[in-house]
């Protein structure tokens, strides 16, 4: 039995705005702020998370490329920089 990881062509682009669903039905967004290696040479994503209609929910955060795209989808109102 072989098990493949989930192949995503999407390319994390600086500017662009990602979204996931959280409890409470809430839509957590995240602005790409940079995407590139770490020293290591893993693909990282720097992200700014706000959760629309509460202004201070704010937190910047960084995950690896390939985690960031299982956790968030693509906005349809995203406007790259």
């Amino acid at each position: 039995m072989f098990f493949r990881r989930k192949q995503n062509d999407d390319v994390v682009t600086a500017g662009a705005v990602y979204e996931r669903e959280r409890e409470y039905n809430l839509t957590e967004q995240a602005l790409v702020t940079w995407v590139g290696n770490d020293s290591f040479g893993i693909p990282h994503v720097r992200f700014r998370v706000t959760v629309p209609g509460f202004d201070e929910m704010v937190d910047n955060r960084v995950l690896a490329t390939e985690v960031f795209q299982e956790r968030y989808r693509l906005c349809s109102e995203s406007h790259a920089a």
